[in-house]
């Protein structure tokens, strides 16, 4: 007899227990619109404090941000400049120092590096310059002093060192 009760107790408890699942409630418009404010407000704070540990850190306004970006030093030279496309950088983006001279440019393809790179002395003397194929260094870059001489060649392939020439060393060896 108390296993019946058991055996029967169990199958009512199995059943229902197997009730259909409760259908996902839509959300109206004004729940919808809180929701995004809620997210981009959390997206903001966890740029903000990123940034807080690295000032040079470019963070979309959001993880779909398509369009322009500028961010500006606080006396309002601008420090990047630049275009996001689905949160991620594409295209031509230019950084400059302080005094608003350029820093570097580079292009980005769906957020890799992708081309010329060009990095910039503060005097706007070429630091060095080299290419890009899918974020990693490919072809020949060359190193310059501040006052624009040549100070090595290095020749990549993906990524990886396969000569370099110190124009010093070369120069003293004529």
């Amino acid at each position: 007899m108390f296993k019946k009760v058991i055996y029967i107790l169990t199958i009512s408890l199995i059943i229902s227990s197997c009730g259909t699942p409760e259908e996902k409630k839509e959300m109206t418009e004004n729940e919808k619109l809180v929701a995004d404010s809620l997210s981009r407000v959390t997206q903001k704070r966890r740029a903000d404090s990123l940034k807080k540990i690295n000032p040079l850190l470019i963070m979309p306004p959001d993880s779909n941000y398509t369009g322009d970006y500028i961010d500006k030093y606080p006396s309002g030279i601008i420090k990047y400049r630049g275009y996001f496309r689905f949160g991620l950088r594409h295209g031509q983006w230019v950084s400059f120092y302080g005094s608003g001279t350029p820093w570097s440019e580079q292009s980005y393809n769906k957020g890799k590096r992708q081309g010329a790179n060009i990095v910039y002395y503060e005097n706007s003397k070429v630091r060095y310059k080299g290419f890009y194929r899918n974020d990693i260094r490919d072809s020949v870059w060359t190193f310059y002093d501040s006052l624009g001489l040549l100070m090595k060649t290095i020749v990549y392939k993906d990524d990886k060192e396969i000569s370099v020439v110190d124009a010093k060393r070369s120069k003293s060896k004529k």
